[in-house]
């Protein structure tokens, strides 16, 4: 204990002393938002006063639980962020469009056909010194553009957004951890190279995307850009999801497997033509690190990089290397240089899935070491998909059986050919030409695998107990394995049976979404998806409908499946009992389409004087229209729930509520969901004297260019005394009720406000 000496324990002390510090300084990155800047100065400096009196009493075990704090706080220190100095774009009068100028800091990313982003080192703003880092999106046409080049560009500057919903990504957050804090976009007409580009790996780079791309065919060729350089931007869609429906589309991110396909190959050729281990070891060295800088800096390739070279130096200085401790130092490199890395998904699934193959006890038969070798690292990176992604492919360890081999396969004559064609277009010809047919059988394989009904199942992202217990459980069941042969078998069964237990824990605690009982509640959700409208109602009695999916489609990014999806499956929903459709306008139905690819819709309701019910909820849904035969049509659906009423306004202007009104006599709504976005042609006076809302709730973007909501309709609602929430401000916006109270939840600050629905209720809400 802390009284006394305490001995290390000597497996973590000795054998892989990089371990301790590199979880240390991770832990600290994760929790340096838990203190100011100042607290954690303070730690440190008490850890290490600490660590040096435990030294100099001979306290070994207890200095290095002290060096190890030390070590936490110094990684909360790396990740707090810096200040923002007064010359940073961010402090322009944004959004506005001017002409940026500055040099690419990293590969361009395509991230679609016709797409890419980058990071631009900006020293310029319409002729004014700026320095500062932002993300600058160029759509079309543009010209070539790499790592190094310095460009000009007239953007459109905007401080950086995302949607805020509960257990989605907050994308303005996810930048800001790397310091970008404005965003820009730019059509690529209005972009151009200020200077030629510099950077030895760029141009190797792009010479062998132009090779490729000259050679084979359009989606081939894309598919093999995706496994050498691990850019995917230019594969169709479809390709894409039958990658990850099939649990194969690793293959397409740049990591260890590539990386040791480069050392091993480099190493045996030059072992072959120079007969030195250490000439060999030397030249393997420089391939690595060569690949790392063309391929680019993503934390999957440096983790590799670091590993392969630590690896091939031990073997040039004939030493033994430990993996967890290369591992180890790998982690440590990239979390100093980059600490938002943590964070990453790439940098998770990298060090979760190389861990779990590291420590799996494989065996040594061939066929059954590979299977060994997919599922241990399926088994530690499960947890990280569901988190991420809320996927996990059951069909995976099958499909890598075919795929990885042939993307191996494809990765030594894809590298061949792109190394010689600069020198023999004939050679480099005749491989491409060879690779080619092991392109097309994998993506037979990956077709094939990804067509299995349940090969991808979708399900809530874990909550970090189930986490704890499913890692617990996993490192209990190493232990019991790898201590199999030096404790007695009544422990070793108690052992076993702990795992099954935490592994049932765990299991239980993640199913309780799915499963959770009926309640007495009412739930509707107005999502936060900009300019826009989605709204997921959930009743009592465990019902789903969904009003609108916001925008999609036409190469957009489709809040469909990128928001209202992954919402739907944190909260256990597998199928859409209702949806309702308000109009046709893409802000509204875009996403439609990639909802009902994802989840079964057993009825879309349309307009109708009908009652319908679904469970204890009443719901209608009026068609609405002041111009009939005009294509202009909008639906409006109203719930009711005990003394709680919703109504969901669409697009409708004046004209449109007041034919609402002719037909209907109660309009009385405890919510309204603001019509048009809270546009100035919609909600009249008339409307809402009608409809004399409690809560008024408009879904909108920041800083939109219709100006919405108008100033108009904000003052109309304060008029009649409605409390007003805009997804724009308050993100997500949550309402509950038991048909008595109304709980309404702003996700942004987590505030809940309480209305009281029932005046004469006793004991009061």
């Amino acid at each position: 204990g802390f009284g006394g000496p305490f001995e290390a324990p000597h497996d973590v002390g000795c054998k892989v002393p990089l371990v301790p510090p590199a979880l240390a300084f991770a832990t600290g990155i994760a929790l340096h938002a838990a203190l100011p800047v100042a607290g954690w100065w303070g730690a440190w400096a008490g850890a290490v006063a600490v660590a040096a009196v435990f030294l100099a009493a001979g306290w070994l075990g207890n200095a290095l639980l002290a060096i190890a704090a030390a070590t936490l706080a110094l990684g909360a220190l790396r990740a707090a962020p810096a200040p923002l100095p007064a010359e940073h774009p961010v402090h322009l009068a944004l959004p506005v469009i001017a002409r940026v100028e500055g040099r690419v800091v990293a590969h361009p990313v395509r991230f679609a056909r016709g797409r890419q982003r980058l990071v631009l080192d900006v020293d310029r703003v319409d002729g004014a010194a700026r320095s500062g880092l932002l993300q600058l999106t160029v759509y079309g046409r543009a010209p070539h553009l790499a790592e190094g080049q310095r460009i000009g560009a007239r953007a459109r500057l905007r401080a950086a957004s995302g949607f805020r919903n509960p257990g989605g990504l907050d994308y303005a957050e996810f930048l800001e951890r790397q310091g970008l804090h404005v965003v820009a976009s730019a059509s690529g007409a209005d972009v151009e190279a200020l200077d030629a580009e510099r950077r030895w790996h760029a141009r190797v780079r792009r010479r062998a995307i132009a090779s490729i791309e000259a050679t084979l065919p359009a989606t081939s060729g894309a598919l093999l850009t995706g496994l050498l350089l691990g850019s995917r931007g230019e594969l169709p869609p479809e390709i894409l999801d039958g990658f990850r429906r099939a649990g194969v589309y690793h293959v397409l991110a740049v990591s260890g497997f590539n990386v040791a396909l480069v050392a091993l190959s480099v190493f045996t050729a030059a072992l072959v033509a120079t007969t030195s281990r250490r000439v060999a070891a030397v030249v393997a060295i420089v391939s690595v690190i060569g690949f790392a800088a063309v391929v680019g800096p993503e934390p999957s390739v440096v983790r590799a990089a670091i590993m392969g070279v630590l690896v091939l130096a031990a073997l040039l200085l004939e030493r033994d290397a430990s993996v967890l401790n290369s591992l180890a130092l790998a982690a440590i490199t990239i979390l100093a240089v980059r600490p938002a890395d943590l964070f990453d998904p790439g940098f998770q699934l990298s060090f979760a899935a190389t861990t779990g193959i590291v420590l799996a006890p494989l065996p040594r038969a061939i066929i059954a070491s590979v299977i060994g070798v997919s599922l241990a690292a399926q088994l530690a990176v499960l947890p990280i998909g569901l988190v991420h992604f809320n996927q996990v492919s059951l069909i995976g360890v099958v499909a890598n059986l075919g795929v990885v081999p042939l993307a191996g396969v494809a990765t030594i004559l894809g590298l061949a050919a792109a190394t010689v064609a600069p020198l023999s277009a004939t050679l480099g010809s005749w491989l491409f030409d060879a690779t080619w047919p092991v392109l097309l059988a994998m993506r037979a394989i990956v077709h094939v695998a990804a067509a299995v009904p349940g090969a991808l199942v979708h399900l809530p992202a874990p909550h970090w107990t189930g986490v704890v217990t499913y890692v617990s459980a996993l490192a209990l069941a190493l232990w019991t394995w790898r201590a199999r042969a030096r404790i007695p078998r009544r422990l070793l069964v108690s052992g076993a049976a702990a795992g099954m237990s935490l592994l049932a824990l765990s299991a239980a605690i993640e199913a309780w979404p799915i499963v959770r009982p009926a309640g007495d509640r009412l739930r509707v959700t107005v999502l936060d998806v900009g300019q826009g409208d989605a709204i997921v109602v959930e009743t009592p009695d465990r019902r789903t409908m969904v009003i609108d999916a916001g925008a999609g489609g036409g190469g957009r990014f489709d809040i469909g499946e990128r928001v209202v999806a992954p919402y739907l499956w944190n909260r256990g929903v597998r199928s859409i009992d209702a949806m309702v459709v308000t109009h046709g306008d893409n802000d509204h139905a875009g996403g439609i389409p990639s909802l009902r690819r994802l989840f079964p819709v057993r009825e879309t309701l349309g307009g109708s004087t009908a009652v319908r019910h679904l469970g204890p909820v009443a719901v209608s849904v009026l068609g609405v229209t002041a111009r009939p035969g005009t294509g202009h049509e909008q639906l409006v659906t109203r719930l009711e729930y005990g003394l709680a009423t919703f109504l969901f306004a669409s697009d409708g202007d004046r004209a449109d509520e007041l034919a609402l009104l002719a037909g209907r006599s109660d309009l009385r709504a405890t919510v309204l969901k603001v019509g048009h976005h809270g546009s100035a042609e919609a909600s009249s006076a008339e409307f809402l004297a009608a409809a004399r809302p409690t809560v008024a709730v408009i879904s909108v973007g920041g800083r939109n260019a219709h100006g919405q909501p108008g100033p108009e309709t904000l003052a109309r609602l304060r008029a009649v005394r409605a409390r007003v929430y805009r997804t724009d401000r308050d993100g997500a916006v949550i309402l509950e009720t038991d048909g008595r109270v109304l709980d309404v939840t702003a996700w942004s600050d987590r505030r809940t406000a309480r209305f009281c629905l029932d005046p004469e209720a006793w004991p009061p809400c």
